[in-house]
């Protein structure tokens, strides 16, 4: 029998370490990436590198649906008060296609029984899994929001879905890389 209060202890804790992930992912971002992007329109494009979509995917693929909410508290935060964005009802709607996208890939790798972490988180995963999880649930992203990019603006631009989907693989890509370079670092400083 599971005692409730450790699933709500097991729940905030993944809470907290899913939106301080993202977080760090979006400031890296933010800092680092805009900036080298240069005159770029990346509110309105999509960025080539979107290292967020770390934040959003990572997380869910870990710690499954439960992490969820806490990218959701996330993109809120950081594009409602940290980007200070056009329209809320545009922010609000994109961050949802976005995080509908990685749940709905989530819930359709487990329900195909999609093997995605065997035992321990890094330690023997599934790479092929976890790349073509990035790779859906950034296809998903792209069409979605390529799809609502053209509602907003009215004209339809296929390279907006491409975009998405080549800044959402390549973004997660270098977190994930850089989570397996560091990973050990932070186990051995944990001893």
């Amino acid at each position: 029998i599971l005692d409730s209060s450790t699933t709500m202890g097991k729940f905030f804790e993944i809470s907290i370490y899913t939106f301080i992930f993202h977080i760090l992912c979006y400031v890296l971002w933010l800092i680092i990436v805009v900036p080298a992007e240069g005159p770029t329109n990346v509110s309105a494009l999509g960025s080539l590198v979107y290292l967020p979509h770390a934040g959003r995917v990572l997380p869910v693929i870990f710690f499954g649906w439960k992490a969820v909410p806490a990218v959701l508290a996330a993109e809120f935060l950081e594009w409602e008060v940290l980007w200070q964005g056009e329209d809320f009802y545009r922010t609000a709607v994109a961050t949802s296609i976005s995080t509908i996208a990685v749940l709905g890939t989530w819930a359709i790798f487990f329900l195909l029984g999609v093997d995605l972490n065997q035992s321990d988180v890094l330690k023997a995963t599934n790479w092929k899994h976890v790349f073509l999880f990035i790779f859906f649930a950034s296809a998903a992203n792209g069409l979605g929001n390529g799809a609502w990019y053209t509602y907003i603006y009215g004209q339809a631009d296929p390279l907006i879905s491409l975009r998405f989907l080549v800044g959402d693989v390549v973004g997660a890509t270098i977190m994930l890389i850089l989570l397996v370079l560091f990973y050990p670092m932070f186990r051995n400083f944990q001893k």
